[in-house]
């Protein structure tokens, strides 16, 4: 059954591939428009976590944003046969600007190593590839649910030069080592850890269960952590790569404390292209105990 699904899903990436981005773009949008008028439950949990995260916003400006969001995931997900199939010299070239490259220039000049925070914002995918190619990088890699797209995701990450180590203690041992090097990583920020890897940490004003991992590494390491993520322009115009400076609390040997740092730092770069962050994902599905007085919490998600 893994074997049809992934030949089917190559298929239709390798399909989209072959189209203009553009087009490919306008595609995405028509299913997320469609998927806005829908009673699924990707929606309703997009709604929740805007209704839970930005409550300053109007009705009529968070179903807009709704909407966006939903457009952008798509267009995210489409994308990926553009990202895994071309050669590394076309994906790279649909970047139009870097902003923040200074602070790339700083840390290599101190001869520390680099974390890159990434979070689920804009074209990640791009972002990894072309972050692969500015030194050495060593990344930690799960493999996916359906075997057979493992080559060509592995492949696709690995084409810029980046080094991909299994999310087990012996990755996390190889990537400390290269931090200490010099190298660099990246990791996605926002991603809910398993219970004994984070704690708990304010997101847009919302306990979110936060990983440790990123700041332990930086203390371990000294490397100097940076969010970096990569916007989708409009109009087919290309990308631009931004990169920002951590919150200095992401650097803290208190975990709750680098946790909301971490948060916070994520924050900054989402409020910045609020509709490209994917508000799809279930971010706040784990919650504190403090929530659940009589033993029994109420589910973030209906």
């Amino acid at each position: 059954m893994n074997t049809v699904k992934s030949w089917l899903i190559k298929s239709f990436l390798k399909l989209l591939s072959l189209l203009p981005l553009a087009a490919v773009h306008k595609m995405a949008s028509a299913i997320g428009e469609l998927l806005n008028v829908l009673p699924i439950a990707t929606r309703k949990v997009t709604e929740t976590n805007l209704q839970r995260a930005m409550p300053e916003l109007d009705e009529i400006t968070r179903k807009e944003l709704v909407k966006s969001s939903l457009c952008e995931t798509i267009k995210a997900g489409l994308e990926l046969g553009h990202m895994w199939y071309a050669s590394l010299e076309s994906v790279t070239g649909r970047i139009r600007t870097v902003h923040g490259f200074e602070l790339v220039e700083n840390a290599k000049a101190s001869g520390k190593g680099i974390i890159y925070a990434a979070p689920h914002l804009g074209s990640w995918e791009l972002l990894g590839i072309y972050l692969s190619t500015l030194g050495p990088m060593t990344t930690l890699y799960k493999p996916a649910k359906i075997d057979g797209l493992n080559e060509l995701i592995a492949h696709s990450r690995a084409k810029g030069g980046a080094k991909l180590v299994p999310t087990n203690r012996q990755g996390v041992v190889k990537l400390t080592k290269a931090l200490k090097q010099g190298e660099s990583t990246g990791i996605l920020p926002d991603q809910q850890p398993k219970r004994d890897g984070g704690v708990f940490a304010d997101f847009f004003g919302v306990p979110a269960f936060t990983m440790t991992l990123l700041p332990k590494l930086a203390a371990r390491t000294g490397a100097v952590v940076l969010l970096a993520y990569a916007e989708r322009l409009p109009g087919n115009q290309g990308f631009d790569v931004h990169f920002r400076e951590a919150d200095p609390d992401v650097y803290s040997e208190n975990s709750e404390v680098a946790a909301a740092g971490l948060n916070r730092s994520v924050e900054a770069c989402v409020r910045q292209i609020p509709a490209q962050y994917q508000w799809e994902y279930k971010r706040f599905r784990k919650r504190p105990d403090s929530e659940a007085p009589e033993g029994k919490s109420q589910p973030f998600y209906q």
